[in-house]
């Protein structure tokens, strides 16, 4: 499969690399396809196959965070078809406000990497923030 993309022009994809998110992402309910390009060593695009403009950078939060847990609901795994902790990825959304790179870890999405279905939570009750700074690594 072909896809365009503003950012890194046309590129071919192996249907195994579409990620489904059912619901879609909040604000982009209408994407329901997308797929990763590897970005920097943890830092990643997750990028929309129907839009050629729509993208996020998106990393795993346990390598900045690694005290970071949520649970995952019974619902959700029956949603996203988890059957045990191997089949679960988690990434966050990561912005820049003010020269400073932030990561949304109240709003986490979970990945099942067996079957590339995908969904993005809203944690309640956690403490987390959808603006918290990256520390720093060097």
């Amino acid at each position: 499969m072909r896809v365009t993309t503003t950012r890194f022009g046309k590129i071919d994809l192996d249907k195994n690399m579409i990620i489904d998110f059912p619901s879609g992402i909040p604000g982009r309910s209408r994407l329901k396809k997308y797929f990763l390009i590897d970005y920097r060593e943890i830092i990643k695009w997750l990028h929309a196959i129907d839009d050629p403009e729509t993208a996020f950078l998106v990393t795993n939060p346990f390598s900045f965070f690694p005290s970071y847990s949520f649970e995952i609901s019974d619902d959700i795994e029956e949603f996203l078809g988890i059957r045990k902790p191997g089949d679960v990825a988690v990434v966050v959304l990561l912005a820049l406000k003010a020269g400073l790179v932030t990561a949304d870890l109240k709003e986490p999405i979970v990945i099942n990497v067996s079957n590339k279905k995908a969904s993005q939570l809203v944690l309640k009750d956690t403490g987390y923030t959808s603006t918290t700074p990256l520390p720093f690594i060097s």
